[in-house]
């Protein structure tokens, strides 16, 4: 079990996202780069009022080539890649959806966390999203040393 937002963490995200896909069929072929912007609400201990954490993800033909945390400060590791994707919202509410408190779908729509890019390819996507999705908050075993969500 893996502290979240730690190096070990992403990897079994990165694990358990290609586990779930390497049983399904019919994969969209290209590759996607996905930031995740994690803004500290004042409510999530893991990330402090005012701070952002960024993380980059590529997703080729449905398998997850790597999952990153990059420096707040150095933004040059975003700035040269060509995002498709760009998800952005408060801690408190990535960290629910990482203890599998709120569906990430709901949170979506509910614009708690705000989604860029092209939404009608992620609806063609459906069972793929869904399987990366439950990956990310189902099938990591998350250790939460401050303290789990809900707060």
């Amino acid at each position: 079990m893996a502290d979240i937002y730690t190096q070990q963490w992403y990897e079994e995200v990165k694990t358990a996202i290609n586990n779930k896909v390497a049983v399904m069929k019919e994969l969209p072929e290209g590759t996607w780069q996905i930031a995740i912007e994690i803004v500290g609400d004042g409510i999530s201990p893991y990330v402090s009022q005012g701070e952002e954490r960024h993380f980059l993800a590529a997703i080729d033909k449905g398998t997850c080539l790597w999952y990153k945390e990059v420096d707040q400060g150095n933004t040059s590791d975003i700035e040269p890649i060509k995002l498709d994707y760009r998800f952005r919202g408060n801690a408190s509410k990535f960290d629910e959806i990482a203890a599998g408190v709120l569906d990430p779908i709901d949170a979506a729509l509910g614009g708690e966390i705000k989604v860029k890019g092209d939404m009608r390819f992620l609806l063609r996507q459906a069972d793929q999203v869904q399987a990366l999705l439950e990956a990310y908050s189902n099938d990591v075993r998350t250790d939460w040393p401050q303290g789990r969500p809900p707060y």
